[in-house]
């Protein structure tokens, strides 16, 4: 039987690192592009998400001075999805490449 006195009351020195809250960047409108994008593909029905009335009201409370011009639509965020898409296919495109060519010189 464990008596009060055995009993850890805390998680205080359970751990030898203390978990870091994530860095906070400073607010700016592509960030919040950049977490939508985020949100859009690692989600299902997300791109419906950013036209709910209760989710633009959201981003309005945690950003009083956020003019609704500056949280873009599903079509917009669409559109952001398909160009980064794009331009990750060409990253990735060009580094095969570069893994092809020089393979037997350079570890890829």
């Amino acid at each position: 039987m464990i008596t009060a006195s055995q009993r850890q009351a805390t998680l205080d020195g359970s751990f030898t690192r203390q978990p870091r809250s994530p860095r906070i960047a400073p607010f700016s409108s592509r960030g919040l592009i950049d977490h939508l994008v985020e949100l859009v593909v690692s989600e299902d029905e997300a791109f419906n998400l950013v036209e709910k009335p209760a989710f633009r009201q959201l981003l309005h409370y945690l950003r009083p001075g956020l003019a609704s011009s500056d949280i873009p639509h599903r079509t917009k965020l669409r559109e952001e999805v398909l160009q980064r898409a794009v331009q990750a296919e060409s990253n990735l495109k060009a580094r095969l490449q570069v893994c092809l060519t020089f393979s037997f010189r350079v570890k890829c």
